[in-house]
C-alpha cells in the first residue's frame, strides 16, 4: 500500500528528543518524544505514550541549525506503529520569524541537492 503524502510543505529528517507539555494541563509532566521530521508547517514524532488527536503541546525545537524554536503544536494524526505511536502535528500561532528559520533550511536543502 503506498503512502498518501498530506503534508502541503516537505518533510526535513530532524533526528532529536524533546520534551512536550500539554497547555490545557497545567501541572501534568512533560512527556518525552522522539522528533522524526519537520516542515515549515509541522512536525512528526515518535511517542510510546498515547496522547489525545486535537490537544495542543508546547515545546523548544533545536532546529538543524542550532537555533531552538519555541513551539505551540496541535496533534493532528496518529498511526500506531510496532515500535510506538508516531504523531503528526501543526505549529500554531508560530512568529514569522520562527518560521522563516526553517524555510531558510528547506531553502538550503532544495538548492544543495544534485541535479
Amino acid at each position: 500500500m503506498a503512502i498518501v503524502e498530506r503534508r502541503r510543505d516537505a518533510r526535513y529528517d530532524l533526528a532529536i528528543k524533546i520534551k512536550m507539555s500539554r497547555l490545557d494541563q497545567p501541572n501534568a509532566e512533560s512527556i518525552d518524544v522522539e522528533v522524526l521530521d519537520v516542515s515549515r508547517t509541522g512536525i512528526g514524532f515518535l511517542c510510546n505514550q498515547e496522547l489525545e488527536n486535537g490537544a495542543v503541546y508546547q515545546t523548544e525545537i533545536r532546529i538543524w541549525t542550532g537555533d531552538v524554536i519555541h513551539a505551540f503544536v496541535e496533534l493532528v494524526r496518529v498511526s500506531k506503529q510496532e515500535n510506538g505511536i508516531i504523531y503528526g502535528g501543526i505549529f500554531i500561532g508560530m512568529p514569522e520569524s520562527d518560521w522563516c528559520r526553517i524555510v531558510v533550511y528547506e531553502t538550503y536543502q532544495e538548492y544543495d541537492k544534485p541535479n
